[in-house]
Formats: structure tokens, C-alpha cells, sequence
């Protein structure tokens, strides 16, 4: 048998026999996503395919939040087996349906991603009808934003999925509590993870032309730098971030890497203060941007994980972010702040608090970090496809001498009289 260690380290040796067949659906193509799948694939301690419902992400699609067309200057099909099972409208769900069972037919595991998309709920239906055991994969968390009916409807259909589900794979401790809520569901820690390698390597090769950076946008190196990576929407609350910054007792730069609706409002600021918004910065040059900074500010309204989160910290980043940053329990308590969503003058204390604080806190990433990578996300999937796939086969095996003994018994009663 292989062996996965709890670190997510690997040894190889697993006969053919025993690698698991293990299917992944997911939605789309995601630039977080696909580094696990090569992952699992050259690890190969279980036969991974995996299927899409949209080829969006692999190729240029509209983002709506962002208010662009994106094309990701990675390939995030390479390195691991993928099929497209393309959505079909209402009139094509059969054949959709006959589709995806096929597929599902050569799993023997499958992960769903999420809960609540219409056509992964039809696959959990059908993995019920087939027999094909189900991990669920999400960022769901035990409080949700919905409110009134919707609320109640998400709660029924959540329940009905997670206990149905032979496992799950939650990324961190909200998510774990969301599904403890439906029962007793054997949980693998998969953590939410980045490849911490390769954005360190990048920021540490930017780091050394921070300051000649800095002073091109008209900002003073010797200031620590806040940087905010996401969409410029509502709910991110990036202007919360401008108003602290005014308010810190430490003078800070602000760089913004993001698009969205309120790009021009934030813009507007760059005239009179610190301040710069350098638009939609795609993957290969997140971590260069990273390289100049100090602190990721993260101050959403909802955000149910904040992979921006790990990224920073691999580039060696003190985070800062809100009660509602679902990530804060797991890789910012000890290491950064956490502070009450929307509150402004708590946001400009967190930020003076790590500016005063840097070098100390630096010291500790990495053994956070430590629990926070690729190899320890392969490990969690490798052990729930490795343990449902002994209990399958053990279910199996075991069907044929539960009938003959069944046979027995009726047979013994049959032939015996009665006085």
C-alpha cells in the first residue's frame, strides 16, 4: 500500500490493484484548483479523472465581478485527465444525465464540488441510484448569508446532500462545522491550499527591486505597504481599507490588484493619498506585486475562505482580515489580526498593530504555512478515496455471503415442520 503521511509527503509503491478510481466534479476550471489535480495525478495513488461542467476559466470568459474578460496566463488543464460534461438546458438534462452516469459508472469515488448547483445535485442523486460514494468540497460555513425561505430551502437541501454524502473534505474549521451540523459525516481534512512554492519563489525574485517599484507609482519605500488583491465590488469593502489607512498610527502605502465596479471611486483617492489601484493583475504577476508589500488587507463583508490569504502569507505577507474572512481561525489567529467586519478604526489598529510588528511576526508563517500546501491537500483526498474504496470493496465482497446465508436460512426454515 502507499503510504501518505500526516505532512502530506507521499511514497510510492502502490500496486494497480489498490489506486482507487477516483472522479472529481467540479463547475469550471479554477486557478486554485488546478495545481491540486497535477498534484494528485504525479503523486498517482489514485486514478484521478476529472470532469467540468463549463470549459469557463480554461479559455477567456466575462467576469462579472471583476467587469473584464479574463484569460488566465496559466494552463490549468496541464498536468492531469479531464472530460467536459458541457450543461445542457432543460430539454438536454436526459441526455446530460445519461452522460454523466456513464462517467460516474467508472469512478469509484466521486467529490462533488458544492451543494446547491443544480446539475452537481443531479449527480448526487445519481451517485445515490448507482452506488458510487460521494465526498463533498466547498467552503460552506455553518451560518448562512441566505435569509428568510431561500435560507430554509438552502438548509433543507444542504441537509439532504451532506447525509447522503459517505464523507467530506473540509478545507479548514468553519467548513468542518457546517458539516458536524448534519451529523456524524466521516470528515478528511483537505485544507485550503496554493502553491506556496511557486509564489514564494516569484515574490523573493521581485523583492529586491520593491523599492524602485514603490517609487514608480509615487509611493515612499520606506513605508510598510498594505496590499488588497480581489475585486473591487461592495462586499470586499475596499473603501473601509482606504478610510484606515488615514486613521493608522503608522503611516502606510496602499496598493490595490483588482478590478470591478468601484474602480473609480477608489482611483479618485490616488490623488491625495498613498494610494494606487493597478487594475486585474493576472496569476503569473500576483506574486511579483506581493514581493513589494508587507500586510494583505482583507476587509470583506462575506468571504467564506480568502485563498488571497494563503498566497500572501507564502509570499511572506502578515495578514489582516475581518470576522468574516472564513480562513481566520485557521492561518490568521497567532500570526496577524482578525477584526469586526465594517468596523474602520479597528481595521487602522490591526493595520498599525502587525506595521509596529513585522519582523516578529514573519517568524511564524511558515510553521502556519506548514499545515497550508498542495502535498497536505493530495494526502486528505488520497486517504477518503483509499478508506471509501476499501469499504466499497469490502461491502462487495461481503454481498455474496450475505445472500447465501440469507438462502440458508429460508431454506432451514422451509424444511422444518411445525407441531
Amino acid at each position: 500500500m502507499p503510504i501518505v503521511t500526516r505532512d502530506g509527503r507521499h511514497t510510492r509503491g502502490a500496486p494497480a490493484a489498490f489506486r482507487p478510481r477516483l472522479g472529481v466534479l467540479a463547475t469550471h476550471p479554477i486557478q486554485y484548483q488546478a495545481p491540486l489535480y497535477a498534484e494528485l495525478a504525479r503523486r498517482g495513488t489514485v486514478r484521478l479523472d476529472v470532469a467540468f461542467l463549463s470549459s469557463d476559466g480554461a479559455k477567456p470568459c466575462y467576469d462579472p465581478g471583476f467587469g473584464v474578460t479574463l484569460a488566465w496566463d496559466i494552463d490549468l488543464l496541464a498536468g492531469y485527465p479531464s472530460t467536459l460534461l458541457t450543461r445542457r438546458g432543460l430539454g438536454g438534462k436526459p441526455a446530460w444525465l445519461r452522460a454523466a452516469s456513464r462517467w460516474l459508472r467508472q469512478q469509484d469515488i466521486v467529490v462533488l464540488h458544492g451543494h446547491s448547483d443544480p446539475d452537481i445535485l443531479l449527480a448526487a442523486a445519481a451517485c445515490r441510484a448507482l452506488g458510487i460514494p460521494y465526498l463533498l468540497r466547498g467552503d460552506a460555513q455553518p451560518q448562512s448569508s441566505a435569509a428568510g425561505p431561500r435560507r430554509i430551502a438552502r438548509h433543507l437541501v444542504a441537509g439532504t446532500v451532506v447525509r447522503n454524502a459517505a464523507g467530506a473534505l473540509p478545507i479548514g474549521q468553519r467548513n468542518a462545522a457546517f458539516y458536524r451540523r448534519y451529523g456524524r459525516l466521516p470528515l478528511y481534512i483537505a485544507p485550503y491550499s496554493v502553491d506556496n512554492e511557486r509564489f514564494k519563489a516569484a515574490a523573493d525574485a521581485a523583492r529586491p527591486a520593491r523599492d524602485e517599484r514603490l517609487s514608480s507609482l509615487g509611493l515612499d519605500p520606506r513605508r510598510p505597504t498594505v496590499v488588497f488583491s480581489g475585486k473591487l465590488i461592495t462586499h470586499k469593502r475596499p473603501l473601509d481599507l482606504i478610510a484606515a489607512i488615514e486613521r493608522t498610527e503608522t503611516p502606510v502605502n496602499l496598493l490595490l490588484l483588482g478590478d470591478g465596479a468601484l474602480r473609480a471611486e477608489v482611483r479618485a483617492y490616488e490623488k491625495t493619498m498613498p494610494v494606487r489601484c493597478l487594475g486585474f493583475v493576472n496569476q503569473s504577476e500576483m506574486p511579483c506585486w506581493y514581493g513589494v508589500g508587507d500586510i494583505l488587507a482583507l476587509p470583506s463583508g462575506h468571504e467564506p475562505w480568502g485563498l488571497v490569504v494563503n498566497e500572501a502569507m507564502a509570499c511572506g505577507l502578515i495578514p489582516v482580515v475581518s470576522t468574516s474572512v472564513g480562513c481566520g481561525p485557521d492561518l490568521v489567529d497567532g500570526i496577524g489580526e482578525v477584526f469586526p467586519a465594517g468596523d474602520v478604526d479597528a481595521l487602522a489598529t490591526a493595520l498599525s498593530l502587525v506595521a509596529r510588528d513585522l519582523p516578529d511576526r514573519r517568524e511564524r508563517l511558515h510553521g502556519r504555512l506548514a499545515g497550508f500546501t498542495i502535498g497536505r491537500t493530495a494526502a486528505g483526498y488520497e486517504q477518503a478515496a483509499i478508506a471509501l474504496a476499501r469499504r466499497k470493496r469490502g461491502a462487495i465482497a461481503l454481498a455474496p455471503r450475505l445472500r447465501r446465508g440469507a438462502a440458508a436460512r429460508q431454506e432451514g426454515a422451509g424444511g422444518r415442520t411445525t407441531t
